[in-house]
C-alpha cells in the first residue's frame, strides 16, 4: 500500500511546487493516473519509485519511506519511465544482469510475455523500432514481480495489436498484492483493467479513490438522448455520455474514467463531488 501524507515536492528552494499538499492512500490493484501536462504526474512517480525525495510531508510504501537506500526497499519498486534507455545488446541480456537486483523477477514470465509480443529476446536493441523497444522494455518490467509498478505512458507508440497484449499481460500476471499505477493521457486504451485512479491538476490533488467507490455513488449511462437526471453528459455522434446518481437497486456500473475525469474538470465538479462525499474510501476531492 502507498500512502501519501501532505506530500510536498519543489525542484527549486523556495520554488513553485511541482506537487503540492497531495494525502492519499493507493491500495494494491491497477490505478490510473491521470492529469494535464504539467500537472506532476512524473514527479509523482518518480517520488514514489525512490528516484526523488519529497520537499516536505512522506511517500510511505507498506510503511516505509519510499526515499531509500536499503537495497531490499530498492527492489520492491520500479519505474519504466516513457523513453528510458537500456544500455544492452539485447532484451535476454539486460534480463540477464539487470534482473539479478529483483528477487521476485519470473524467468517464465519474461519468456512468455517476450512470445506473446513476438519475440525471441535476442534482437539487437538497436535495430528495434521505438514500438518494439517499448514491447521488449515491458515484456521484462511485466515479469518483475516487483510490489509496486510504474509506467509511465506504456501503450505510446505501441500498434493496436500491441495494446491488446499488453492488456491481457498486466491482467494475467499481476498478483493480488501488486501495485500497478499507470500514467497516460490516453485513458480509455487501458480503462478496463483500473481497479481506481489518481487525478491531479495543478500540482493538487483533484481525486484519489477506488472503482468500487465511484461506482457506488455514481452511474455511467450511454444512451441516444439526453438523459434529465444526469449530473454531467457529453454529447458525441450518435449517443449521450452521462453520469447520474447511482441507483441502490441496480447492479453498480463500469466507471468511464476518461468522462469522470471530464466531469471533476467541468463547472459540474461541485455536485459530482458532493455525491462522491462520504461514498469514496480515501474521501479525495478538491
Amino acid at each position: 500500500m502507498i500512502e501519501l501524507k501532505d506530500l510536498e515536492f519543489s525542484y527549486r528552494r523556495n520554488g513553485t511546487p511541482a506537487l503540492s499538499g497531495l494525502t492519499a492512500t493507493i491500495p494494491p490493484g491497477i490505478h490510473l493516473l491521470a492529469g494535464e501536462n504539467g500537472a506532476g504526474k512524473t514527479t509523482l512517480l518518480h517520488i514514489i519509485a525512490g528516484l526523488s525525495a519529497p520537499t516536505r510531508g512522506e511517500c510511505l510504501i507498506d510503511g516505509h519511506p519510499a526515499f531509500s537506500d536499503v537495497p531490499s526497499d530498492k527492489a520492491r519498486v520500479f519505474m519504466l519511465e516513457e523513453e528510458m534507455y537500456f544500455p544492452c545488446r539485447s532484451i535476454r541480456g539486460f534480463a540477464s544482469v539487470h534482473s539479478r537486483f529483483y528477487p521476485s523477477f519470473s524467468q517464465e514470465t519474461f519468456l512468455a510475455n517476450l512470445v506473446a509480443f513476438g519475440f525471441s529476446g535476442d534482437e539487437p536493441m538497436r535495430s528495434l523500432s521505438l514500438g518494439n523497444r517499448k514491447k521488449a522494455q515491458l515484456a521484462y518490467v511485466l515479469a518483475l514481480g516487483v510490489d509496486v509498478l510504474l509506467l509511465d505512458e506504456p501503450t505510446n507508440a505501441l500498434d493496436i495489436e500491441s495494446k491488446e497484449t499488453l492488456r491481457h499481460i498486466i491482467a494475467s500476471s499481476l498478483r493480488e498484492d501488486q501495485t500497478v499505477i499507470v500514467s497516460t493521457h490516453t485513458v480509455s486504451e487501458l480503462e478496463n483493467l483500473y481497479d481506481g485512479a489518481v487525478m491531479l491538476t495543478r500540482s493538487r490533488l483533484l481525486f484519489s479513490g477506488t472503482e468500487e467507490a465511484v461506482s457506488g455513488r455514481l452511474a455511467f449511462r450511454v444512451t441516444r438522448v439526453p438523459d434529465p437526471d444526469a449530473v454531467y453528459s457529453e454529447i458525441q455522434v450518435g449517443r449521450v455520455l452521462s453520469i447520474l446518481p447511482a441507483d441502490e437497486d441496480a447492479e453498480p456500473t463500469r466507471v468511464d474514467w476518461r468522462l469522470f475525469y471530464s466531469a471533476l474538470h467541468s463547472p459540474r465538479h461541485d455536485r459530482v463531488a458532493e455525491l462522491l462525499r462520504g461514498g469514496c474510501e480515501n474521501e479525495r476531492l478538491s
